[in-house]
């Protein structure tokens, strides 16, 4: 246990939670001796991708990184942040009535739409980046998400159950 909390506190002060941009070819610098890696980064980089963004590997990463892409997206694009706007808006409605309790759902919702809101005020690349590398702010997101997923799967169990047993 001790040696689990030694690693988990590693990764926490080796990393921010979203970084800034990056040049692909610090993938390239990491996988040197990865043949079939390098394949995959020349074709992200023939298809034009230039940048990323390292996402902390703590388990939520894929949301993280999903949350940034999108909210990243908004700021440019108000008529994809106002059809989304609606549909996070009507999202706590939809997890209390498929019997997710109304104090945790409404606590996690309010921070999430706090922060499109931000997002829709708007704000900066540079303000968005802040917020989402806030810990708290970051935690309660994720959160959020994974109720959504969670949701998703229960909405839609009769098609989800084929991909389990």
């Amino acid at each position: 246990m001790a040696q689990k909390r030694a690693i988990e506190k590693q990764i926490v002060e080796g990393s921010t939670l979203i970084g800034e941009p990056l040049s692909i070819s610090v993938l390239e610098e990491e996988y040197q001796n990865d043949g079939a890696f390098l394949r995959k980064i020349q074709d992200l980089k023939e298809k034009n991708y230039k940048t990323l963004r390292k996402t902390r590997g703590d388990g939520n990463c894929f949301f993280r990184a999903f949350l940034f892409s999108s909210f990243e997206m908004f700021l440019t694009d108000k008529t994809e942040f106002d059809k989304f706007r609606v549909i996070a808006e009507k999202s706590k409605d939809d997890l209390i009535s498929l019997g997710f309790p109304s104090f945790t759902v409404e606590d996690f919702h309010e921070t999430f739409m706090e922060v499109l809101d931000k997002v829709g005020a708007p704000c900066t690349k540079t303000e968005l980046l802040d917020v989402l590398n806030n810990q708290a702010y970051s935690d309660y997101l994720v959160v959020y998400l994974r109720l959504l997923v969670s949701g998703h799967l229960q909405k839609n169990a009769d098609f989800f159950s084929k991909f389990y047993r």
